[in-house]
C-alpha cells in the first residue's frame, strides 16, 4: 500500500542553533514540507532576514528566527512567551546548539569548566522540554537530540564535550521511558565529522584538511544528511523508533581505522 508523503503543514517546528551547519539544514528539510518553524542563534551569529528569507523560500509556512542562548534561563522563557504568541505549543524540537569548553591538556580541567559544559550541552534539550511543557501544556510530540560519536572515539580537544553528549544520550533513553504514556519519540542523532563553522572552531581549520590527507571526501558527512535523518524520525514513519541512539555514517565507522589506512597504503604513499 502507497504511504502519503509527510505532511508539516501547520506543525510547528523548534531547532535551537538553527541558523547554520546541522541546525539550518534541518530546518531546511522541514521548511520543504510546509513547517512553521522556530529557528534560534547566538547574539550576533545569524543574519535574520537572510535566514528567513531562505527558508521560506524553500517552502517554510512561517519562519521565526530569534536571539537565545540555551543556557541563559532567562533567554529560554522570553523565547517561550514569543512563540506562545504566535502558536499553540510545538510539534517537534530539535536540540542541536551546545556549549562547551575546549580541553587542550589535563590542566585545563576544572569543575567550573566541567560543569558549565555539562549545562550547555547536556541539559539544554531538558530544560527546554520543561519550558514548552510549562507554557503549552504538553510536550512536543518528537524530540531529536544532535550528538556526535564523541563519546565513543578520541577526538583532540573533545573531553568536555564528549561527557555532555555521552550525559545527553543517557537522558534520552530515560525521557523516552518517562515519557512513554505521552505519545513523545525521542531519539538521538550522532553523526561523524561534518565540515561546518562549529566544526573549524572547535578543531582548528586545518584539521578537516589533515583528516582528507588520509580519508577521501566521500568519508565526510554532509549537513543535509543529518537534516534529512532527523526530519525522517518525525515524519510519522518512524513512530516506532523512541529511545535510540543513531548513527549517521554510511557504514564508516566499522571499517575506519589503522586496517582501513593500512589498506589503502599505496594510494596514500605510505
Amino acid at each position: 500500500m502507497a504511504t502519503a508523503a509527510p505532511n508539516y503543514q501547520g506543525k510547528v517546528v523548534l531547532i535551537t542553533g538553527g541558523t547554520r551547519g546541522i541546525g539550518l539544514a534541518t530546518a531546511r528539510a522541514f521548511a520543504a514540507h510546509g513547517a512553521h518553524l522556530i529557528v534560534t542563534h547566538a547574539w550576533g551569529s545569524a543574519d535574520e532576514d537572510e535566514v528567513r528569507t531562505h527558508l521560506c523560500g524553500l517552502g517554510a509556512s512561517s519562519c521565526l528566527v530569534a536571539q537565545a542562548d540555551i543556557s541563559r534561563e532567562e533567554d529560554t522563557a522570553d523565547l517561550m512567551a514569543e512563540i506562545a504568541g504566535k502558536f499553540s505549543g510545538v510539534d517537534c524540537f530539535i536540540s542541536n546548539a551546545s556549549v562547551s569548553l575546549v580541553v587542550n591538556d589535563f590542566e585545563d580541567y576544572s569543575e567550573r569548566g566541567f560543569l558549565k559544559s555539562m549545562r550547555g550541552s547536556a541539559w539544554p534539550a531538558f530544560a527546554y522540554m520543561q519550558a514548552i511543557k510549562e507554557r503549552f501544556g504538553r510536550h512536543p510530540r518528537y524530540v531529536i537530540q544532535m550528538s556526535s560519536d564523541g563519546p565513543d572515539r578520541f577526538t583532540p580537544g573533545y573531553d568536555f564535550v564528549a561527557a555532555g553528549k555521552a550525559a545527553a544520550e543517557t537522558m534520552v533513553r530515560y525521557l523516552a521511558y518517562r515519557l512513554r504514556g505521552e505519545g513523545v519519540r525521542i531519539n538521538t542523532l550522532r553523526s561523524r565529522a561534518i565540515k561546518t563553522e562549529s566544526f573549524d572552531s572547535t578543531f582548528g581549520s586545518e584539521f578537516h584538511d589533515f583528516l582528507g590527507s588520509f580519508v577521501p571526501e566521500r568519508w565526510f558527512i554532509k549537513p543535509e544528511e543529518v537534516g534529512n535523518a532527523a526530519f525522517a524520525l518525525c515524519s510519522g514513519l518512524c513512530d516506532h523508533i523512541s529511545g535510540q541512539t543513531i548513527m549517521i555514517d554510511r557504514g564508516s565507522t566499522f571499517f575506519d581505522g589503522i586496517s582501513y589506512l593500512y589498506e589503502r597504503r599505496d594510494e596514500l604513499g605510505l
